[in-house]
Order: structure tokens, then sequence, then C-alpha cells
């Protein structure tokens, strides 16, 4: 319990701002946009944090659904929305939104083509009282749990289905 309260999400605060990083600087060295996917300003299980210890920033372009007025509003599971930005434009890091995914293959999919490959995912919280039951405080529509990725290195997207219904592993 102590690991999906705490732990988890100061882990997870620490991943996002070495991914984060990362991101930018292959983006810079690509010569590339950075997109962020969910709101730097908000979003975090204890959202003191993002407005004290901020752990990453936007992106020339940063996608949330409830996101402040940098954000550009975009619910992730509209394909149709996705087809506004440009094949291989982008470096894209996202934060555990991805776990609102519908469909996550196909957001996948079109992640892999607006970035040609370039992704990395600091993950989503983790341990089975947050899998099971804690997320349910966080949001009701919240449907995986991922593990973090880098497309450097990982072959596939793997996390798990909230509720106790198990693994998830989509290729990358």
């Amino acid at each position: 319990m102590i690991r999906s309260m705490l732990v988890s999400p100061i882990r997870r605060y620490f991943v996002t701002k070495k991914m984060f990083r990362i991101a930018k600087k292959v983006a810079k060295e690509k010569q590339k946009k950075l997109m962020m996917i969910g709101d730097p300003c908000s979003g975090n299980y204890f959202q003191f944090m993002s407005k004290m210890l901020p752990n990453s920033g936007h992106g020339d372009v940063t996608v949330d659904l409830f996101g402040c007025d940098c954000c550009h509003r975009m619910d992730i599971n509209d394909i149709n929305a996705w087809r506004d930005f440009e094949d291989g434009a982008f470096v894209v890091i996202e934060t555990g939104t991805l776990g609102f995914s519908k469909d996550l293959g196909a957001i996948l999919q079109q992640i892999r083509r607006i970035s040609e490959g370039d992704f990395f995912s600091a993950g989503g919280n983790r341990g089975l009282f947050w899998e099971l039951f804690l997320y349910k405080t966080y949001s009701k529509d919240l449907n995986f749990s991922m593990d973090p990725f880098d497309s450097r290195t990982d072959e596939y997207y793997t996390g798990r289905r909230l509720g106790g219904k198990g693994p998830v592993k989509e290729k990358f």
C-alpha cells in the first residue's frame, strides 16, 4: 500500500523529469518539434508537486483534454484530431495520459505516424493497491497504467489494465 501511495508517484516524478529531458534533447538534435501529451501544470496525483517542483514543461505543442491556456485541448481518443499533426514532425513524450486511451493501439499508430518512432513515456503509477483501487480516486476514466518507454531501446509498450484486468503489451 505504501508503494502505491508514495513510492510509485515519487519514482514517476523522477522518471518523468528524466524522460522529458531526453525527449527535449532528441527533438533539438533531430530538429523536430516536441509534443508533450499531458499538461505539466496539473494532472499529477500530488498536484502541489507539479507547481512547487516541476518535472517537465510544455512542448512546442502540449496536448491535454483539460489543459491550461498553453495547451492544445484535445481528446487523445479522437483519431480525427490527430490528423491535424504532420507526419514525422514531432518527438513525443507522454506522462501517463495514454492511460485514458480507449483504443491504445490506434493512438500508438498516430504517435508512430507523427513521430516516426521518436516516442518516450514516463509511464503511470504502479503498485497493486493503485492498480486495483486507488486509480478510481484519480479518475474512473483511467484504463491503463503503462510502464516507462524509450523508443530508442524498447520495442513493446507495456503496462497493466487497471482494475485487475491483466497486462497490456503493444508493439511500437
